[in-house]
């Protein structure tokens, strides 16, 4: 039997969309909790969640282009294919959920 082996590096990108969204709820949450701490105005602190929030969609913007532009080899056969296509929809999942889960909270007050 001539099974093909995909390289277990690439499994790890099965989760790397949702390392940054747990990266990007952390650094939002972070700088929220910092801002309202040291008192900062309600505009400087809506426009650097929103900046922070805009990178961390940027970072997995890119991630999602670049592993929907990327095919797998050949040589990866059926299951690299799987495993591709796996990566590219675990990152479109990452991107809505970033959207959907961090982005409505900018809209709220900022501290109370």
């Amino acid at each position: 039997m001539n099974a093909v082996t995909v390289p277990p590096r690439r499994a790890g990108w099965l989760a790397a969309g949702f390392v940054v969204w747990c990266i990007a709820l952390v650094a939002l949450y972070a700088l929220h909790a910092i801002g309202c701490g040291f008192g900062w105005s309600a505009g400087t602190l809506r426009w650097s969640l929103i900046l922070v929030f805009a990178a961390h969609l940027a970072v997995i913007g890119w991630m999602w282009g670049n592993f929907a532009r990327a095919a797998p080899g050949p040589e990866a056969g059926a299951t690299g294919l799987f495993l591709h296509m796996a990566i590219v929809w675990a990152t479109i999942a990452a991107f809505a959920s970033t959207v959907l889960a961090l982005g409505p909270p900018l809209l709220l007050t900022t501290c109370i």
